[in-house]
């Protein structure tokens, strides 16, 4: 399987080597992938780089302070996330923290933080990519324990080299609470787009089915009627905590309309069923 590692600045390119080096360590059967480095002489670049993001099954993006808005980055970020799953893109934030995302396109994508605990989430999630070829959990984890150290040492000595690392102690206490509120309400937007994007997070597809084939019999008493009903109510009632939050969030009133919506929805079954058990729908005929 071919991972793509996409990169913009001197930094950034250094961490995406260090990355294709050292994956296949723990991975034995993935194939990292750096334009500059695996690009044959005489191939045309721009095709090359588009034949390696259609083949790739998963994109890692090397994000740090210099490149956080680079249109090179915010391009290749976007190639990957419509070739497959969002899922299967992460934007690696070297010295940056999720906040500094909040202006970014990158914010839609699950972030990997340069943090070990962090990191192997995001060897966790290369390796599922693997489907049937995938490592059992415990020998990626003893792989990734074993080989770990070797990359922390050289992603720190860029670290050091680069200026980006700060001291711990020039950090303000009360500026860091509030830094740590701030993330967590941009993870709770990052969260809120994916449900935008993705509805079937919301309401799978098999049990809508199930919803809708118990029309034509559907009994107010039905398990499944009592269930839509009590997911709604309390899927309303947390929309508005969060819209009277940030009122003024577009995400937020996206959220609400659909919110609504469906509780339009919800009303009319509940008319033209519950009251008038004998009409049929279109595709119940």
């Amino acid at each position: 399987m071919k991972v793509f590692l996409s990169w913009s600045g001197d930094l950034s390119h250094k961490i995406a080597i260090e990355l294709r080096e050292w994956l296949p360590f723990v991975i034995q059967s993935i194939e990292p992938y750096v334009s500059s480095e695996d690009i044959d002489k005489g191939t045309r670049w721009s095709i090359d780089i588009a034949k390696e993001l259609e083949d790739s099954s998963f994109g890692i993006l090397c994000v740090t302070p210099q490149n956080l808005n680079a249109p090179w980055l915010n391009f290749e970020a976007g190639a990957l996330s419509k070739a497959f799953d969002n899922s299967y893109v992460s934007p690696f934030l070297f010295g940056l923290k999720p906040s500094d995302l909040k202006k970014s396109p990158l914010l839609q994508f699950q972030h990997t933080l340069y943090d070990k605990k962090d990191f192997f989430k995001l060897i966790c999630s290369i390796n599922k990519a693997l489907g049937d070829n995938k490592l059992k959990e415990d020998k990626l984890k003893t792989t990734f324990d074993n080989w770990y150290n070797q990359l922390k040492e050289k992603l720190d000595a860029l670290l050091l080299e680069t200026g980006v690392i700060k001291e711990e102690s020039t950090v303000d206490q009360s500026e860091q609470v509030n830094q740590e509120i701030l993330e967590e309400l941009l993870e709770l937007s990052r969260s809120q787009q994916k449900m935008i994007r993705n509805p079937e997070m919301l309401f799978p597809p098999d049990y809508l089915r199930e919803i809708f084939s118990s029309l034509s019999f559907i009994d107010p008493n039905h398990q499944v009627w009592h269930d839509l009903e009590i997911f709604y109510t309390k899927l309303r009632d947390q929309v508005e905590q969060i819209v009277n939050e940030a009122p003024n969030s577009e995400p937020n009133k996206d959220l609400r309309e659909t919110t609504q919506r469906l509780g339009s929805a919800i009303s009319y079954i509940t008319r033209d069923k519950i009251r008038n058990p004998m009409r049929r729908t279109k595709w119940q005929k």
